[in-house]
């Protein structure tokens, strides 16, 4: 098999629109969400209830550029910086690691800053880990059911990445990667019998991390029975079920809740579902998710799209894109609503944060990108049907 993904060009200048306009409809709603839930916050903190939605605007701005140019770059280009981008990956994550360089906020070493901007390569690290293990899938396809060469080396880089953000520490992270990973390796043919073994060597291992770790191990316990600390490591996840709980159904209006009010702890982060709750009620959380829902269908249908026409490497880009979003809008809803312990991750295209928003609207421009591949010989036939029935036409007015 080539060892190049197939290339064609193709006229369609429009891809997968309900991909684009679900996106977009997530990412107006989160900033507003965002502008609601901040505001009183940011006015406290900073003197100007605008700070916050202003910087989100920004970084919605670059997400969606970055989008625009992701959107126009072939396969090849993606294949060809695999490496490259896996390896700086790694570098990013040795460097925030190191005492003077990396910036430690709430008892973890996760970002790098400079110029009043804060970056977090974690983000980067689940880009470039699906990148490289699609790429490694397509290069070793032939190969990939021997153990060694095949599963061994497609985990090269993304082991490594994994142990470096365990460091920081960033366990959410490393679930999220590691569950997408099995995802793709699994769609990618890999030998059930080997991935099973592995997933449960993994699942044993994370077990004896979180129990062993004196911090991760409170996590846990406050998940059970979040009571037992009702106003230390309970409270967030308490006051949030509580905001969630008084919206009732219909909600109490956009901009009325109550738990933004330095009840819930920065609520324009990971817990801003819990805004949406209560200011919403369940009828706006149920949208959301649906909206959710529909955009993460979206981006496996694509996928599956491209696996139909032969563009494996793309497919399994595309899947592992897919997976990721979900994984991370299934894990930060599941923690508001008390069904996980707390992960630390961003609710996609609608909390606050920088580094995940952009990574996230970048993927999306990927997936929207490679969805032009099959739209092309659609619109292909169809120009051909119009120009047939244009020429059938004019033949019976002839006639």
């Amino acid at each position: 098999m080539s060892s190049e993904p197939k290339e064609e060009k193709v006229r369609s200048y429009f891809g997968d629109t309900y991909l684009l306009f679900g996106t977009l409809a997530l990412l107006l709603f989160g900033l507003i969400m965002v502008f609601s839930s901040s505001f009183i916050y940011s006015q406290e903190r900073t003197g100007d209830g605008f700070t916050f939605i202003r910087k989100q605007v920004v970084f919605s701005l670059i997400g969606l550029v970055l989008g625009a140019v992701a959107s126009r770059m072939s396969s090849r280009t993606w294949l060809k910086f695999s490496y490259p981008l896996a390896l700086c990956s790694v570098a990013l994550l040795i460097v925030v690691l190191i005492p003077g360089m990396g910036i430690r906020l709430g008892g973890a070493q996760r970002w790098l800053g400079g110029f009043g901007v804060r970056f977090q390569p974690a983000e980067f690290a689940k880009f470039a880990c699906i990148l490289f293990v699609s790429s490694q899938l397509f290069r070793k396809r032939e190969s990939m059911r021997r153990t060694t060469l095949g599963l061994l080396s497609t985990l090269l880089l993304p082991v490594p990445m994994m142990l470096l953000l365990m460091k920081q520490p960033d366990f959410g992270s490393v679930t999220v990667i590691a569950i997408t990973l099995f995802f793709i390796l699994y769609v990618g043919g890999h030998k059930k019998r080997i991935l099973f073994g592995c997933a449960t060597v993994g699942v044993i291992a994370a077990g004896l991390l979180v129990w062993f770790e004196p911090y991760r191990r409170m996590r846990l316990l406050t998940f059970i029975d979040p009571w037992r600390d009702p106003l230390g490591k309970g409270f967030q996840v308490l006051q949030s079920m509580l905001g969630v709980q008084s919206g009732g159904v219909w909600g109490q209006g956009l901009g009325n809740g109550k738990e933004k009010l330095f009840y819930l702890p920065e609520a324009h982060n990971d817990f801003i579902l819990a805004v949406i709750g209560e200011e919403l009620g369940f009828m706006g959380v149920l949208g959301l998710s649906l909206c959710f829902l529909f955009v993460c269908y979206r981006g496996f249908y694509i996928a599956s799209r491209l696996n139909e026409s032969g563009y494996y490497f793309e497919a399994l880009f595309s899947f592992g894109i897919s997976c990721l979003i979900t994984l991370q809008a299934l894990i930060n809803m599941s923690v508001v609503l008390g069904l996980v312990p707390t992960k630390g991750l961003n609710l996609p295209f609608v909390s606050y944060g920088g580094s995940a928003l952009v990574f996230d609207l970048l993927m999306t421009g990927i997936l929207y990108g490679m969805s032009k591949k099959y739209m092309g010989p659609l619109v292909r036939e169809n120009e051909r049907d119009v120009e047939m029935k244009t020429q059938h036409s004019g033949a019976a007015i002839v006639s």
